[in-house]
C-alpha cells in the first residue's frame, strides 16, 4: 500500500483558464490587491493559459523550490513572480515547504497580443495548485472551490479573479449588487439572450510589449486629480451594466462599453506622470467601426485594454457581417486579428 508521501509525489494536474476583457474597467488598487472600484468583464473562450503542475521531492532548502516553464523553456522572471506569490500565500499551499513544484505553462494566444495573459496565467496557476491542495486534504471541489480560486488568483493578478466564471463576471464590492466582494469575483447569471454568445475580435494594432506595466498604471491613480470621481462613476456604471445585461438594451451596452474604454485611456493621459498607449491604427479602427455601425445598423462596438489593441464586440447573430467588415474594411489598421467569443470558464484536463 502506498504511503501518503508516495501519493503526494504522484500528484499532477492540468488546468486551462481563459482570459477576460473588462467592460467596466478596474483601474486603481489599494492594500493587498483590493480594487478601488468594482468592474465587470466578459470571459473569453479561445484565449487561455494551460498549466500543468506537478509535485516532486525537494532537492534544496529554499522556502519554495519552483521550476517554471513557459512554452517549454525556463522563464526565470515570471517564475520569480510566481514563487513570491506562493510564499506570500503559503496558507493556501500546505505542501510547498515539503515538495518541489514544477509548472509547465503555455498560451493559446501570442505573447503581447493585447490579451490579459497575467489574468489567465494566475487563474490557471491558482486552479492547479488549489486543486492539488484539495486533493491532498481529501476535500471535494464544489462551487466554493471556484470562489476560493478567484480569491487566490486575485492576489496574483486582480483581473484574474474574474476568469473563474463563465460569461460575465463582476469583481469588487458594490453597495447596489448583492454578494459582490473585493476578495473574489461573482458570476452574473441573469443575462438577457441578446448578450449571450457574444463575440470578441481582437485587432492586434501593435504586438510589442507594453511600455507601462499594469502595476505602474494602477499606482498612478493614487494621486490622480480625478480618481475619486472615477471610482464613483465606475461603481455606478457597474450597477447600471448589471441591469443592462438583464434587459437586453444593446444601445445602452454599446454606449457604456465605448465610454469606459475611452475613460480608461483618459485616466492614463491625465495622470501626473501621463502616458499615451493608443496608436494611429487604434484611432483609425475606432473611427471606421463607428462609421460602419452608423451606416449598417449592426450592433457592434469597441473596447480597449491598457494598450493600443482594439476588442470588437458583437452578438453572434451578426458574425458574418462584422467579420467581413473586419477582414476588408479594417484590414489596413491591424497586424493580425484573433477571433474569440464568450467562454464557459476554466476546465480541468486529464494529466
Amino acid at each position: 500500500m502506498e504511503t501518503d508521501k508516495e501519493l503526494m509525489n504522484k500528484v499532477k494536474v492540468t488546468w486551462c483558464c481563459p482570459s477576460n476583457i473588462a467592460i467596466v474597467k478596474y483601474w486603481g488598487k489599494k492594500g493587498n490587491q483590493i480594487p478601488c472600484n468594482s468592474s465587470l468583464s466578459l470571459t473569453l473562450s479561445n484565449s487561455f493559459t494551460k498549466v500543468e503542475a506537478e509535485l516532486s521531492e525537494k532537492t534544496s532548502d529554499e522556502v519554495v523550490e519552483l521550476s517554471y516553464y513557459f512554452e517549454g523553456e525556463i522563464n526565470e522572471k515570471f517564475g520569480q513572480r510566481v514563487a513570491k506569490f506562493l510564499i506570500d500565500n503559503r496558507e493556501f499551499f500546505p505542501f510547498i515547504e515539503e515538495k518541489a513544484i514544477t509548472i509547465h505553462s503555455s498560451n493559446s494566444f501570442p505573447h503581447s497580443a493585447g490579451i490579459a495573459s497575467s489574468a489567465s496565467a494566475f487563474g490557471a496557476i491558482s486552479l492547479a495548485l488549489l486543486d492539488i491542495a484539495y486533493s491532498l486534504q481529501g476535500k471535494e471541489k464544489d462551487e466554493t472551490f471556484y470562489t476560493e480560486a478567484s480569491n487566490l488568483a486575485r492576489l496574483g493578478s486582480g483581473s484574474a479573479s474574474r476568469s473563474m466564471f463563465a460569461g460575465f463576471a463582476l469583481w469588487g464590492e458594490n453597495d447596489q449588487i448583492q454578494n459582490s466582494s473585493n476578495q473574489h469575483a461573482i458570476a452574473i447569471k441573469d443575462v438577457h439572450p441578446t448578450f449571450q454568445n457574444m463575440k470578441d475580435a481582437i485587432l492586434i494594432i501593435e504586438d510589442e510589449p507594453k511600455k507601462v506595466s499594469s502595476s505602474v498604471g494602477h499606482s498612478l491613480m493614487n494621486n490622480h486629480p480625478y480618481a475619486e470621481n472615477r471610482f464613483k462613476q465606475a461603481n455606478e456604471r457597474t450597477a447600471e451594466l448589471v441591469e443592462i445585461l438583464k434587459t437586453g438594451n444593446m444601445e445602452a451596452f454599446i454606449q457604456m462599453c465605448e465610454s469606459e474604454a475611452l475613460t480608461l485611456h483618459a485616466m492614463m493621459m491625465t495622470s501626473m506622470d501621463y502616458y499615451l498607449l493608443v496608436k494611429p491604427g487604434t484611432i483609425t479602427a475606432i473611427e471606421k467601426l463607428m462609421e460602419f455601425r452608423k451606416e449598417s445598423n449592426v450592433p457592434v462596438c469597441f473596447t480597449l485594454d491598457a494598450g493600443p489593441n482594439v476588442h470588437v464586440l458583437y452578438p453572434k447573430a451578426y458574425e458574418a457581417e462584422v467579420e467581413e467588415f473586419i477582414n476588408n474594411g479594417l484590414r489596413d489598421t491591424y497586424k493580425k486579428v484573433i477571433f474569440d467569443e464568450e467562454g464557459f470558464g476554466p476546465t480541468k484536463l486529464n494529466s
